[in-house]
């Protein structure tokens, strides 16, 4: 999947990337339908339209955690040694609760 066309202004927006070429334009998708899905396997799905309070609140978590990622993709290594990367943790850890489900 994608960033949803109604949300793709605001992510690029967020992630101050107003014009990003081709292979960001692919991270950031990467990055929205990973946060999507550690959302979901933490039992969080997207509110409809008529919630717009808690539809603002969930894009408000979306946007942090693909910005949390975007930025992540080089910050990996410092001084050519590979470095913890706490979103990595996170989402892995979602995932392994998530096995089977």
């Amino acid at each position: 999947m994608a960033i949803p066309e109604e949300f793709r202004g605001r992510v690029l927006a967020y992630c101050q990337e107003p014009e990003p070429e081709e292979a960001d334009l692919l991270v950031l998708d990467q990055a929205w339908d990973s946060a999507e899905s550690y959302l979901k396997g933490a039992g969080v799905t997207r509110p409809g339209p008529e919630n717009a309070g808690r539809l603002a609140l969930w894009l408000s978590v979306m946007l942090a955690m693909v910005l949390d990622e975007y930025d992540q993709r080089g910050a990996q290594f410092d001084a050519g040694k590979l470095q913890d990367n706490p979103v990595f943790r996170r989402k892995l850890t979602q995932l392994k609760l998530s096995e089977g489900i």
